[in-house]
């Protein structure tokens, strides 16, 4: 018997997401929607809703998971038009989940096969992908009323802040490798207050994870 994955999106939904109060309108619908499989490799397509890490390409790239992705979108706060920039956007999934949710989005990606593995993806959206350094932000297209982190970062690119508007958002899991409990941080503008959303833990980002300082 063949999975029955738009059940499968359904119950991530309904048993995933919606139990760890998430309630945006506009986010619950696109999740109900948008086919998350067609942003994975076809050996993972079957665990698309499920709640655990699944690689992404060849890369060693991991996932977020729906309660991380779902909860963090939610804490962007931004309004249909506003502009957003996905930072380790992978092969596209959570930009297009923001792109569904009417935001201009720009997806910023560093690793070129899962860029074209995204723009694939996402033809046919006006989703504009970005291909550089992590730590680089999009500044030519600054400044960002959202910019969301789809990865562990040890610290805050500083370009990055630069480039988020005085009312924006940019929300992050700010840790290193290995570390068993990572704070998800929203930054509330370009030099506002941080504040911890809550606690999890995830991959790191491609030069986003720096190494632990050396102690004598």
């Amino acid at each position: 018997m063949s999975l029955d994955l738009a059940l499968a999106r359904k119950n991530m939904v309904q048993s995933q997401v919606v139990p760890h109060m998430v309630t945006d309108p506009a986010l619950l619908a696109v999740l109900h929607t948008l086919p998350r499989e067609r942003f994975l490799d076809a050996p993972y397509q079957p665990f698309a809703y499920s709640d655990y890490p699944i690689p992404l390409g060849p890369s060693g790239r991991i996932s977020l998971l729906p309660i991380q992705f779902a909860k963090m979108i939610q804490a962007l706060a931004c309004n249909k038009g506003e502009k957003v920039l996905v930072v380790g956007a992978g092969t596209g999934y959570e930009a297009s989940l923001l792109a569904g949710m009417g935001l201009q989005v720009f997806a910023l990606e560093s690793d070129p096969d899962l860029a074209a593995q995204g723009q694939k993806a996402t033809t046919g959206t006006s989703i504009t992908w970005k291909i550089r350094d992590l730590k680089e932000g999009c500044p030519e297209d600054a400044p960002f009323d959202g910019i969301l982190f789809c990865g562990a970062v040890s610290e805050i690119p500083a370009p990055c802040r630069r480039q988020l508007a005085h009312s924006g958002n940019l929300v992050a899991i700010v840790g290193r490798a290995h570390n068993p409990v990572m704070p998800v941080k929203r930054i509330s503008g370009s030099g506002g207050p941080e504040e911890t959303l809550f606690e999890t833990v995830a991959s790191p980002l491609p030069g986003l994870d720096l190494p632990e300082p050396f102690e004598i």
